[in-house]
């Protein structure tokens, strides 16, 4: 069991990814000698991976970080639009995606994963007076939003029987439509429906119902082919981290409590 404690176009989002990712892995040195590595994420996934200022931030950003340290690289993040990201890393246009990206057997099929460093599962955030939706896995005859490409949008495929399902580049669309009412489920990530309830200005306008569906372990996606061997590198350096505690400081001041790994 887990254990808690305490629309652009996906090609649009790719050609932008191509201009700013054009080297990865050791062909690129940076300042400080060291290779780098590019790593694409979301940015629309707070707290996990989101832009304040223009700049990256993120429990993603500051993980990634420092597993790439650890690692022996520098790195460099960039964004874009979460269902072009995996086939953009086994193009090669970037050397991993960290994007709290859960391990479905979908994503298994076309990526290789690192051993996990998180882990989420799947609500459903419903307008504040919405006494209709029960829970994540009774979706009949209901309009539902999702993060295209996202395992929540697995999920809730896999549950069914919804009337129509609404794609969102990112989470901040989807929770301002199901706000609005114009869509009755929005289908979220935990963390970050718990953040957006507790820290967005219209939190008090939706809720979280229902259990948590779907729980999975979150890793860096790597290319199916990993040439570069990053996986064994990151898993050494992931290892550590949590060893030392470094993951689960990181998830008290992103989430506020640490996460524990769903147990296989």
């Amino acid at each position: 069991m887990f254990r808690w404690k305490n629309k652009v176009a996906a090609a649009t989002a790719m050609a932008v990814l191509s201009l700013v990712a054009t080297a990865c892995g050791d062909s690129d040195e940076s300042a400080s000698g060291k290779p780098k590595l590019v790593i694409a994420t979301s940015g629309t996934f707070r707290p996990i991976t989101f832009s304040d200022g223009g700049k990256l931030t993120g429990y993603d950003i500051e993980a990634g970080t420092e597993i790439a340290k650890r690692a022996g690289y520098d790195v460099e993040f960039v964004s874009g639009q979460l269902s072009g990201l995996l086939p953009g890393l086994n193009a090669g246009k970037f050397d991993a995606v960290m994007s709290g990206l859960t391990m479905t057997d979908q994503r298994k099929q076309s990526i290789t994963f690192s051993e996990p460093y998180l882990a989420d599962g799947t609500v459903a955030v419903v307008k504040a007076d919405n006494t209709k939706v029960k829970d994540i896995t009774q979706l009949s005859g209901l309009n539902v939003g999702v993060i295209g490409g996202s395992a929540t949008q697995t999920v809730v495929q896999k549950v069914g029987g919804y009337a129509e399902l609404k794609e969102y580049p990112g989470a901040p669309e989807g929770f301002a439509d199901v706000a609005a009412g114009r869509v009755e489920v929005f289908a979220a990530g935990r963390i970050a429906a718990e953040d957006f309830v507790k820290n967005s200005p219209k939190g008090s306008e939706v809720k979280i119902v229902g259990n948590v569906h779907a729980m999975m372990p979150a890793g860096v996606g790597l290319p199916k082919e990993d040439k570069a061997g990053l996986k064994a590198k990151f898993d050494a350096a992931i290892a550590a981290m949590w060893s030392d505690g470094t993951l689960k400081r990181l998830q008290e001041k992103w989430f506020g409590h640490p996460i524990d790994l769903p147990k296989a």
